[in-house]
């Protein structure tokens, strides 16, 4: 009987390891859809137009998309019983004083 419970413990512990992989594998995914959208806005804000304006407006949307993104990694980091201790986006980066580039 000790056998069984120990094996289920065990088996627990396996399930809770791997789903952590799991919630960390996609923030870190999370977070780098957020970098990426960050340097696709800062890319935005140099290029021009067909018509010869600025994408700034493009950019800026780009740009909260990424903060959004970068929150979202966060958010499922936190969800994670064993959290990073790294950032994962840009929205991390900027609030330790970083750019990503």
């Amino acid at each position: 009987m000790l056998a069984t419970t120990l094996d289920r413990r065990v088996g627990r512990s396996n399930a809770a390891t791997r789903n952590d992989a799991l919630i960390g594998r996609s923030a870190q995914r999370a977070g780098w859809a957020g970098i990426a959208l960050e340097r696709a806005a800062r890319d935005l804000d140099a290029a021009k137009g067909a018509d010869g304006n600025a994408l700034s407006g493009l950019a800026e949307i780009v740009r909260d998309e990424a903060t959004r993104v970068s929150n979202l990694a966060e958010e499922i980091e936190s969800r994670s019983s064993a959290p990073r201790s790294r950032p994962i986006g840009p929205a991390s980066a900027r609030r330790m004083g970083r750019e990503f580039s």
